[in-house]
């Protein structure tokens, strides 16, 4: 067997009638969410609208929490300037030095702030963690992941959580926060700094994992009935890595079984870093096993402990001293088969998401104001196939939708989009 019946066989593929297949479906879960129907997209409506930008230069105190730093610095907007940094620091974040309490969590943290807690009554916190945004732009915490060990922090409030550790500091402590995520950021940074064009603004992460977020027509945010009897549009974070409408492929199904959350994620484990790798290398063995490759790979394949999208995107580009360097000769050659339509599928696949919201959103319509899509992550930007073939692909298939789009980048996005958003708020 070839790779190339190989690809064939086990339906590694991406026409355009599938991508105009996934658009649709993707747009049927979205109205679902928006609903309050039961679909695999959330559609978290944020209670912020890019519609309404502040013009206030105060400073704000801007939290951001990832997996791996904490950073808290005081942003300042400076009428012609943009955003401005007068205080940043970076820490490791809280919980991955060792386990902590809820309260040890909102001590550490209140102590971070106290410095600069009289600077602002204002806050903005991306907290990249799973988290219910409330109505007054607050956010309560579901539960910490990415190995950051919190306990008891489920249904916590986090300004309520700071605010308390604040007043036990005895600092000012009457802070109104406004929590974001980091999709969120990456729209509101990239909005803050005035990169890009004319158009609208929307949010995309493809990196160790996959997110979306776009303004939506109150009138299409049903399930909120307060938000939809309300003008204007409303920031909705998508959370569409769980996008689960699409067939897989007996090698994805036997890969899903393997993970942490079989039948969850779908879209994020076809397209994101996290299991890139891991993916991949499913694929080569079962390739293996199919006789694509010589008994020498084969026994190579089987014996590989692991692989990382970051081997795979230097594979791709410079073989040597990479995992899979012993694939030479015929061997690469039907391995690049496997791989060109493995990356070709996950970039459609991801084309057909950001054009089914471009579509919905109604902003992308106009070639002369393409919507601006505030990108970020590592495995948009270090995947070479992958990117190429989403730019390809956005570029042909998009217009053929009569959407427009191009992407764009902030910096420090998850900085200048809190601030904003904090202002925004209120």
């Amino acid at each position: 067997m070839t790779g190339s019946e190989f690809v064939k066989a086990n339906g590694l593929t991406a026409t355009e009638r599938e991508f105009r297949r996934w658009v649709r479906d993707f747009q049927d879960e979205m109205a679902a969410g928006l609903a309050g129907e039961k679909s695999s997209l959330r559609m978290i409506p944020t209670y912020l609208s890019a519609q309404e930008l502040p013009q206030s230069g105060q400073p704000v105190i801007v939290l951001d929490a990832g997996g791996t730093n904490l950073r808290i610095a005081l942003m300042e907007f400076v009428p012609g300037q943009g955003p401005r940094e007068s205080y940043f620091q970076t820490v490791p974040m809280l919980g991955t030095q060792g386990q902590l309490t809820a309260q040890e969590f909102y001590d550490a943290l209140a102590a971070l702030v106290a410095p600069i807690a009289h600077r602002s009554d204002h806050i903005g916190f991306c907290f990249s963690f799973p988290c219910e945004i409330l109505p007054h732009l607050d956010g309560r915490v579901l539960h910490f992941d990415k190995e950051v060990d919190v306990t008891g922090a489920e249904g916590t409030v986090l300004g309520e959580g700071l605010r308390d550790a604040l007043e036990r500091l005895g600092k000012p402590h009457n802070h109104r926060m406004v929590v974001i995520n980091d999709t969120v950021a990456a729209m509101l940074g990239a909005m803050a700094q005035g990169v890009g064009g004319k158009g609208g603004y929307m949010g995309f992460i493809l990196g160790t994992g996959t997110n979306i977020c776009a303004s939506f027509p109150n009138t299409a945010i049903t399930k909120i009935p307060r938000l939809a009897a309300k003008a204007g549009s409303t920031i909705v974070n998508l959370e569409s890595g769980g996008f689960d409408k699409l067939e897989r492929s007996l090698v994805d199904l036997r890969f899903d079984a393997t993970t942490a959350n079989p039948g969850d994620q779908v879209l994020e484990k076809l397209i994101s870093g996290a299991y890139q790798g891991p993916m991949v290398l499913a694929y080569l063995r079962s390739a293996a096993e199919a006789g694509v490759f010589s008994a020498q790979a084969a026994v190579r394949l089987g014996a590989l402990q692991s692989l990382e999208a970051k081997d795979v995107s230097e594979f791709l580009v410079y073989p040597k001293n990479n995992p899979l360097d012993f694939l030479t000769g015929q061997d690469k050659d039907q391995a690049m088969v496997i791989l060109d339509a493995f990356f070709r599928r996950a970039a459609r696949l991801t084309a057909a998401t950001l054009c089914a919201v471009l579509d919905a959103t109604g902003q992308a319509a106009d070639p002369r104001r393409p919507v601006n899509i505030a990108a970020e992550g590592t495995t948009f930007y270090r995947c070479p196939l992958l990117n190429r073939y989403l730019l390809d692909d956005m570029a042909t298939l998009g217009p053929k939708m009569g959407v427009y789009s191009r992407f764009v980048q902030g910096t420090n996005p998850n900085l200048t989009g809190s601030a904003l958003a904090a202002l925004a708020g209120g």
